[in-house]
C-alpha cells in the first residue's frame, strides 16, 4: 500500500509558535500559498490517487481542499478525526517558549517530542499512534497512493506504526509545515 503524508500549511497558531493540539485555528495567507505549492508538487508526481483523507481540523481540511481544487483529481475529501493532531490538553493555546521556561528544557522535550509522556489532560505520541494504527487498518488495498493531509505529530506517530521510526528515535524527527512524505508498506 502506498501512502503520501502531507503536513498542513501554516496556521495562525504556527505563526505565533503556539501549541495547537485540538484547537482549530485557520490557515494563514502563507499557509494557503504553501498548500498551493503542495498541490503543484503532488500533481506533477501523481496523476491518479486512490483517495484523499484529511483530519477534521480546519488547517488540515482547508489544506486538503486547496490541494483538490488545484490538482486533476476528482475526489471527495474523506474527513476523519482518527488522524487529528495529538491532543495537547492543557498545553493547547499556550506559547511553546513559555511552556519550555515553566517546565525546563528536559521536561518540555520529553513531553513534546518523546513517545510516552503527555501534557496534563492530553495525549502522548503513543496514544496518537493508537488512533493512527486504527485508521491505517481501514485503508483499502490499492496500487494508487492514498494522500493523507494531517499534522506533524500524526505523521510522527504513523512513522512508528509503519516501522520507519522507533519509539526510541522519534524524538529527533521534525516534520515541517508543508512536508510531503511517501511510505510504502
Amino acid at each position: 500500500m502506498k501512502t503520501v503524508w502531507v503536513r498542513h500549511g501554516q496556521s495562525e497558531y504556527n505563526a505565533q509558535d503556539i501549541a495547537t493540539g485540538w484547537h482549530d485555528p485557520e490557515l494563514t495567507e502563507l499557509g494557503c500559498q504553501q498548500a498551493l505549492k503542495i498541490a503543484e508538487k503532488l500533481s506533477k508526481k501523481y496523476l491518479e490517487i486512490a483517495e484523499i483523507y484529511s483530519s477534521d481540523l480546519r488547517r488540515s481540511h482547508n489544506t486538503a481542499k486547496i490541494i483538490v481544487d488545484n490538482t486533476p483529481w476528482y475526489h471527495d475529501i474523506k474527513v476523519t478525526p482518527a488522524i487529528r493532531e495529538r491532543d495537547y490538553g492543557d498545553w493547547s493555546g499556550k506559547n511553546k517558549d513559555q511552556l519550555r521556561e515553566e517546565l525546563g528544557n528536559d521536561s518540555f522535550l520529553a513531553i513534546r517530542r518523546g513517545w510516552s509522556a503527555n501534557p496534563n489532560n492530553g495525549e502522548s505520541l503513543k496514544d496518537t499512534a493508537g488512533r493512527v494504527a486504527g485508521f491505517l487498518k481501514e485503508l483499502e488495498e490499492n496500487t494508487l497512493p492514498h494522500i493523507i493531509v494531517c499534522h506533524g505529530n500524526t505523521i510522527r506517530a504513523a512513522s512508528v506504526v509503519l516501522g520507519y521510526k522507533t519509539a526510541n528515535n522519534i524524538s529527533n524527527w521534525q516534520i515541517n509545515i508543508g512536508d510531503i512524505i511517501k511510505w510504502d508498506y
